[in-house]
């Protein structure tokens, strides 16, 4: 499957989820600060489409949008547990500066020709573009597919509140510690395993290696998880 088939996939799959409302947004926020996983899962899976229309941004500048669009989760993971609902700002508009940044870095890191724009530290111009892109905004090419085209679908499951359970949480901890070496290593970073989880470049910063060499070694660690485990469920995570 090409890329652009693959991000279509994504995208039909992704967009069954409802956008939220202000007051979703402010109760859902409250809930994470009291350390609510389950918010952190509905905030952030509401808000994925917006992810990838910011990594459209950047497509040509020496990443694939599939893995700008991984940077950019992992990213809006962590502005989700420093989101005040309170403030009355918009999550996407609070989350883009740490989505964009993220992707900056991730492509720097691997090519090292990407130039952050001398406008990039201008909170007014990152409020224009995130509001741009926020409600109407077209995403993966399609006229017919916008941010606020998303209706709930309870019968879809998604990888990440899956591994929210315990089960599978313990096994994927459990299987980490069976890899050995820089498998182990990688594996428990990206995944956040007895760790917050860190994205591709922070991995390879931390290791000392290159980019290409961290996914080198995390797709052997996931074809060795993936034969370890008889979970559906983890494999289809882990492959994502």
């Amino acid at each position: 499957m090409n890329e652009k088939k693959s991000i279509d996939t994504y995208l039909n799959e992704i967009g069954q989820e409802k956008l939220l409302t202000d007051a979703e947004e402010r109760q859902l926020a409250e809930r994470i600060h009291q350390g609510d996983s389950r918010a952190l899962d509905r905030l952030t899976t509401a808000n994925l489409t917006f992810v990838v229309s910011l990594a459209h941004q950047y497509a040509g500048c020496g990443l694939p949008t599939e893995d700008l669009i991984s940077e950019g989760n992992i990213a809006m993971l962590r502005a989700a547990a420093k989101f005040d609902g309170s403030r009355g700002k918009r999550f996407v508009t609070f989350a883009a500066p740490y989505i964009r940044d993220a992707m900056r870095q991730a492509i720097e890191q691997q090519t090292g020709l990407y130039r952050v724009p001398r406008d990039a530290g201008d909170t007014n111009t990152e409020r224009r573009r995130s509001r741009a892109l926020s409600i109407d905004a077209p995403v993966g090419g399609s006229q017919d597919l916008s941010l606020g085209r998303v209706v709930a679908n309870p019968h879809a499951a998604d990888p990440g509140q899956l591994l929210e359970e315990g089960a599978l949480v313990e096994e994927l901890q459990r299987l980490v510690t069976r890899l050995e070496g820089r498998e182990q290593r990688v594996a428990a970073c990206l995944y956040g395993v007895g760790t917050a989880p860190l994205t591709m470049a922070e991995t390879a910063q931390q290791m000392g290696l290159k980019r290409e060499r961290v996914r080198q070694i995390r797709d052997k660690a996931v074809r060795q998880l993936c034969r370890m485990t008889t979970s559906k469920d983890l494999r289809h995570y882990l492959k994502r």
